[in-house]
């Protein structure tokens, strides 16, 4: 379609012009979010260690940006570039509306290290598809960027032109060339942008496919990080030196499968462990039973609280605070039983390879994890065939995440012999000060234990009061004879268990 204007009020009451505020030349980004400074700032040094090459960073601070942020901030589609606004957008514009993107998100939303892992995931699951529509549509996507360029020129030239003859009639002929210019350029806009859409849109199947496994893989990212950061991270550190070292943790899980599966397993363990630590601690608090008279400010009633809200009562509160005056709940507290150090014997024979090695690893660790927050000395032994053993030992404040990734590491993948960490066992309660300690065996193999042995470990359990308890990991052969069993002050079978990780609210 030509068009022809024949007068400069025609052009100024035309729907296709807008003259009714000043000339703003058009801001276009290769951006689909708008982030706040600080945001770009938190990606710019989550992104540091990466080495990023410069034409992924828009998409990866885009998918950072929807992941991470607290409130969204998406750019409109016409402040957007071509591909950003045809082929980009068809990757990111629509994962607000899956729910399993929401679900990464939530993994994420303040988690840099999260962040930074499941939108670097999504990036390389999409990369290749994306560039295969980048370059199914390039003829089109360079000729609509003239035609913008075109555009943009033409119609700031058309709003100075269309001020000029309001005040001198003899710019009126130019400025109708160049407003029949401007129509026609953005109806050619309209069709090419046309073209385009119609390539995505055959494509469409394909593309919602690959966003479906991109968001897998990236969901699967971001537990990983969220449980390497949970089982290896160094909360000591600066943020910095926390994100570094974390990702050296992460690369060192990634190429070890089965420490990757221990990881996922005592991730999962340890946020069972968060949340029995929070029921507790509200069980701990005890229930009410009465008012006293007291000072204790987390018990005091809320009225008497309210004394301090007024400066002229404020003195009646102090006179009763020192007076030990105030009226407070008397609560019920929980007996707490003394808990003494820990030994795990843990069974690395050839048998366990697989399931029952990573949870056995990972239910080892998150022991180890409960120790650490009681302050309790712990040891690990791993142990298989004869003579086939190893003793890490964990002391209060005196080893490193690095220390627990070494020991979740090691594997013998050899035979079973009970009497070699029976007899370690017993050096620790003797030489190493351990002689209050408990002791939880966790094998899944049958073997037998000499009768001298055998009235030696009775005399020492007797003697330092200690418990045992056994885990049998039985499910492949429920009802099998634990021949420690007799020494066990009580025994758990994973084949009696609905759920095994049920196991730590035991322990």
């Amino acid at each position: 379609m030509k068009y022809r204007f024949f007068s400069l009020d025609q052009i100024l009451h035309s729907p296709l012009f807008d003259f009714s505020k000043p000339y703003q030349p058009p801001k276009r980004t290769d951006r689909s979010t708008r982030p706040t400074r600080l945001s770009d700032m938190d990606f710019a040094k989550a992104s540091e260690p990466y080495y990023l090459e410069d034409d992924v960073k828009p998409l990866l601070a885009d998918l950072f940006h929807l992941l991470f942020a607290q409130e969204l901030r998406l750019t409109h589609p016409d402040e957007r570039d071509v591909y950003v606004r045809l082929v980009q957008s068809a990757f990111v514009d629509d994962l607000l509306k899956r729910d399993d993107f929401l679900q990464v998100r939530s993994l994420c939303k303040g988690n840099v290290f999260a962040t930074m892992e499941a939108a670097r995931a999504y990036q390389q699951a999409v990369e290749s598809d994306m560039q295969d529509c980048v370059e199914e549509v390039e003829p089109l996507a360079s000729v609509l960027t003239r035609l913008e360029r075109r555009h943009d020129a033409a119609d700031e030239k058309l709003h100075d032109l269309v001020q000029q003859a309001q005040v001198d009639p003899a710019q009126t002929p130019a400025a109708l060339q160049t407003a029949a210019e401007v129509a026609s350029t953005a109806e050619q806009i309209c069709v090419v942008t046309s073209m385009i859409q119609t390539r995505m849109q055959k494509r469409s199947t394909e593309t919602a496919q690959v966003i479906c496994d991109a968001v897998r893989c990236s969901l699967d990212a971001a537990v990983l990080a969220n449980y390497v950061a949970k089982c290896w991270g160094d909360e000591s550190q600066s943020a910095p030196q926390q994100v570094e070292h974390n990702q050296a943790m992460l690369e060192c899980v990634k190429g070890n499968a089965m420490l990757q599966g221990i990881t996922r397993q005592l991730g999962r363990m340890k946020e069972m462990l968060s949340d029995l630590r929070k029921n507790d601690y509200a069980h701990g608090r005890g229930e009410k039973y009465t008012v006293t008279r007291g000072r204790d400010m987390k018990n005091l009633l809320s009225g008497e609280l309210a004394l301090m809200a007024s400066p002229a009562t404020t003195p009646l509160f102090l006179r009763k605070y020192h007076a030990k005056g105030l009226l407070q709940y008397a609560k019920r507290e929980r007996v707490h039983k003394g808990y003494g150090d820990v030994i795990v014997c843990l069974d690395e024979s050839g048998s366990t390879e697989g399931e029952n090695a990573e949870w056995g690893k990972a239910l080892a660790l998150a022991v180890q994890d409960i120790c650490a927050h009681e302050g309790r000395k712990y040891a690990l032994i791993h142990f298989s065939g004869k003579d086939q053993f190893r003793t890490d030992l964990f002391l209060p404040g005196q080893y490193t995440s690095e220390d627990l990734l070494f020991a979740a590491e090691h594997f013998f993948d050899g035979g079973t012999d009970f009497e070699t960490p029976v007899r370690e066992a017993l050096r620790l309660i003797n030489e190493d000060a351990f002689e209050n300690a408990d002791i939880l065996f966790v094998t899944d193999g049958e073997d037998t234990i000499s009768d001298e042995l055998a009235s030696e470990l009775q005399e020492a359990i007797q003697g330092a009061r200690c418990a045992v308890v056994g885990l049998l990991l039985d499910a492949d052969s429920p009802g099998m004879e634990f021949v420690l069993e007799k020494f066990c002050e009580r025994v758990y079978r994973v084949s009696e268990m609905y759920d095994k990780d049920d196991i730590l609210t035991h322990l």
